[in-house]
């Protein structure tokens, strides 16, 4: 059924019909295209230096090439998202870890 599988050796597993991977860059691409497709403006190739707050609300970020003043801030920083939530007063469960496939 899966003639690149070699299955000598191993003792058990879980079989799941419903189950499915996706590409991290493929997924992160189709959404980025959505996201701008309806109005969001996608700033890339720069780093957060620090989160900007007013009253406790994030009203934008700044940069090393500048400030962004913005409604809406989502975070796509992975294995340093913690940190950066963290100068907002938001805790994000991440912790990065190295996997052997």
């Amino acid at each position: 059924r899966w003639p690149l599988m070699n299955p000598a050796g191993v003792l058990g597993g879980v079989w799941i019909p419903g189950d499915a991977q996706a590409s991290p860059v493929d997924t992160t691409m189709a959404l980025a295209t959505v996201a701008k497709e309806r109005g969001a403006k996608v700033i890339e190739g720069v780093s957060v230096e620090a989160i900007r707050k007013h009253h406790g609300k994030v009203i934008g970020v700044d940069t090393d090439q500048g400030s962004v003043d913005a409604e809406y801030v989502v975070t796509c920083a992975g294995m340093w998202s913690h940190e950066l939530g963290r100068q907002a007063g938001v805790n994000i469960p991440l912790h990065a870890c190295e996997h052997f496939y």
